[in-house]
């Protein structure tokens, strides 16, 4: 069987690195000064992210990511995605969803810039009451 190819570097960078959790595919498509910001601390290069894909992949299985919306626009794209993956530790189905904005430079991913909505999952594993937003947001 061939392997997919895609038409544009979130496509290509989510289905090998998360879907094939294809490591290898991180040395050709960060470029060396990337940072990534919104997902904790900035991910800064090859070796952060390295790093985060194997914290990431220690905490949960069977991860698909799927490109929901994809605009391209010069040297940027950006999308709406959904994740869907098991918690290790609990066996609990999850499901994570975001959007992010690449910036792109010499074919490499130079700079990422996420937005992941974690509360259902924090709710899933009952990290965080499912009331936790209606509460914050009742006045006092």
């Amino acid at each position: 069987m061939s392997q997919k190819t895609f038409e544009t570097l979130t496509e290509t960078f989510m289905e090998r690195v998360w879907n094939q959790l294809d490591t290898t595919v991180i040395d050709e498509l960060i470029a060396d000064e990337h940072v990534s910001y919104g997902v904790g601390d900035p991910i800064e290069g090859k070796p952060g992210w390295r790093g985060f894909h194997a914290a990431f992949t220690a905490a949960f299985s069977d991860i698909q990511i799927t490109v929901e919306d994809l605009v391209v626009s010069g040297d940027k794209e950006a999308s709406r995605w959904t994740g869907t993956m098991v918690h290790r530790a609990s066996g609990t189905p999850v499901t994570l969803s975001g959007m992010i904005i690449i910036h792109i430079r010499d074919g490499q991913i130079l700079e990422g810039y996420n937005s992941v909505d974690f509360l259902p999952m924090l709710v899933t594993l009952n990290l965080m009451p499912g009331d936790a937003v209606e509460k914050a947001l009742t006045p006092a």
